[in-house]
């Protein structure tokens, strides 16, 4: 098992490192995920992790002369570990092994479904943050009734100041425009109300920041419009982020099943469930988080994807696909010309009073500095 060969003269495709050892599904569902990503030319992959173990799912799934190596790593980071303690201590986890070969340039991202706030604070320390940023996001698309709509952050900042929530939106609307296409897209804050009054007093000052720059913002949205795709990018923090994120998950899913079960009440019922059979699959699809399978990190130098912990291999597959368009369309890139278009950072007076940032556990120990 090696790299795909080149044709000659032709620019080598870096492969995509894929964290073995992440998740909860175990080795044999990222390397399925891994095989099948090849199978749809998504390749090269390096398989980061335990040599012997990654091997031995490989040589069981009967992966033949598919584009996917196997890089070793001696240490694994726990989903229940402290995030920045195990950074700290594990620095030969499959997590750092996998950053370090983006680092190093001998891959084109790194895709994970393990510890994110792990995933958060390994990442920072390895390749650093873009310059203006002071907290990198979790940014991912959400299906609505309209166009998808760009969430973040979506679980690593439970507590922000104004300026990331500017950061965030700034990188929102460079991550609209590179994988959605969108032309200056239409930016907005969650808020509890669309009147200048509502919010807290960060969101308050968030909303003042954002009127100064020169993104399409139309100010705060609620909730009950994200699905509606009001707009283009949504900004909150982490907390919220993820709370908006798994509930519309579950809403999504267990609306279709709402309406299965109450057409299953009668013969007329059944035979339009059996109608619309096609038309719910297709729904129930779309709507799947495994079909989006990761979100990238932004504000890092570097790729990094964070897939489900409750990936199987569709959702790796996923998630490779994400960290392949991503490294397409240098999202590194435009969020760091995004990023230039304004100073507001953690020094700003404005904003000095509010709390510290934490990302899962990822900040407790990394100062500014790291």
């Amino acid at each position: 098992m090696s790299d795909a060969s080149p044709e000659q003269g032709a620019v080598p495709i870096l492969p995509v490192a894929v964290d073995a050892m992440g998740g909860d599904r175990g080795i044999e569902a990222v390397v399925r995920g891994a095989i099948d990503a090849c199978r749809a030319g998504l390749g090269p992959i390096t398989l980061v992790g335990d040599e012997v173990r990654v091997r031995a799912a490989l040589a069981d799934a009967k992966v033949g002369d598919l584009p996917i190596d196997v890089v070793h790593a001696s240490e694994v980071i726990g989903m229940a570990e402290h995030p920045a303690r195990a950074a700290r201590t594990k620095r030969d986890s499959s997590m750092h092994v996998g950053f370090r070969r983006v680092k190093e340039g001998q891959a084109a991202g790194f895709v994970s479904a393990g510890n994110s706030g792990a995933m958060m604070a390994v990442g920072l320390l390895t390749l650093r943050r873009l310059p203006q940023c002071d907290r990198p996001a979790i940014a991912s698309t959400l299906p609505t009734r309209k166009d998808p709509v760009v969430l973040l952050d979506m679980g690593a900042n439970v507590e922000c100041r104004a300026s990331h929530l500017v950061q965030f939106a700034l990188m929102g609307a460079a991550y609209a425009e590179a994988l959605l296409g969108k032309t200056r897209p239409t930016v907005a804050l969650l808020s509890n109300g669309t009147e200048p009054t509502k919010g807290t007093e960060t969101l308050r000052e968030a909303h003042r920041l954002l009127c100064t720059t020169d993104l399409r913002y139309v100010g705060y949205i609620e909730g009950r419009d994200v699905p509606m795709g009001e707009v283009d990018v949504v900004v909150t923090d982490g907390f919220v982020g993820n709370v908006v994120l798994k509930l519309s998950e579950g809403i999504a899913l267990a609306l279709i099943d709402m309406v299965r079960d109450s057409l299953k009440g009668d013969w007329l019922g059944t035979l339009g469930a059996a109608l619309m059979r096609r038309a719910l699959n297709k729904l129930r699809e779309r709507l799947d988080w495994a079909s989006v399978g990761g979100a990238p990190l932004l504000g890092l130098e570097g790729l990094g994807v964070v897939a489900h912990g409750n990936s199987e291999a569709r959702a790796i597959t996923s998630a490779i696909a994400t960290c392949r368009e991503t490294a397409r369309v240098d999202l590194i890139g435009r969020l760091r010309a995004g990023l230039a278009e304004i100073g507001i950072t953690d020094d700003s007076t404005s904003t000095a009073e509010l709390p510290l940032t934490r990302a899962s556990g990822a900040f407790d120990t990394l100062s500014s500095d790291d």
